[in-house]
């Protein structure tokens, strides 16, 4: 053996290094604990409510937007396309293919 503590004096220096599974718990739980009772900034209130708001408002234009190409479409086909005029009690009536 050597007289050399080299190795005493590693073990001695990573001891701070080791990992403690108890600190961690400790430092999770209580970081959950503050998370929870901190109250939101103004800025994060309004960025919870408004996301969600401007996402259902760009969905809701979309399908607006779809519903009335989708309308317009239907109703020149039916204006230029083969349509059925029938005539009853003195009212028109057409009816397209």
């Amino acid at each position: 053996m050597s007289e050399d503590r080299f190795l005493d004096r590693v073990r001695h220096d990573a001891r701070e290094l080791r990992y403690d599974a108890g600190d961690a718990v400790l430092t999770r739980v209580s970081a959950r604990i503050r998370e929870r009772i901190g109250q939101p900034t103004v800025s994060e209130f309004l960025a919870a409510w408004f996301r969600p708001l401007a996402a259902s408002l760009s969905a809701l234009a979309l399908v607006a937007t779809i519903g009335l190409t989708l309308f317009e479409r239907s109703e020149a086909l039916a204006m230029t396309g083969d349509t059925v005029e029938v005539s009853m009690g003195g009212d028109v009536y057409r009816v397209a293919d």
